[in-house]
């Protein structure tokens, strides 16, 4: 699927009714499945040309850093995930 058609099933979806509700959940996840999910989640907004960040806009993006961090955070990882970005 080319880009901008990857972008248009986003912006599709992602307009759908309900969409911007906020959603309050709880899960258990290990240390390293939260370590996981927010390297996955910084490594899918740096992928250009994928049509997913043209289709989430600014405030999408900025939310998903704030959903990485604060997992990071709930977990007690913070401090690894920056020191493992360091020696990247």
């Amino acid at each position: 699927m080319e880009a901008k058609e990857t972008k248009w099933l986003y912006e599709t979806i992602l307009s759908g009714p309900g969409m911007d509700e906020q959603v309050k959940f709880s899960f258990t996840a290990s240390r390293k499945v939260i370590l996981l999910l927010a390297e996955a989640i910084e490594n899918g907004l740096k992928m250009e040309g994928s049509g997913l960040k043209d289709s989430i806009g600014t405030t999408g993006i900025t939310e998903l850093e704030q959903l990485k961090e604060l997992v990071l955070e709930r977990s007690n990882l913070s401090l690894l995930a920056n020191q493992l970005t360091k020696i990247k």
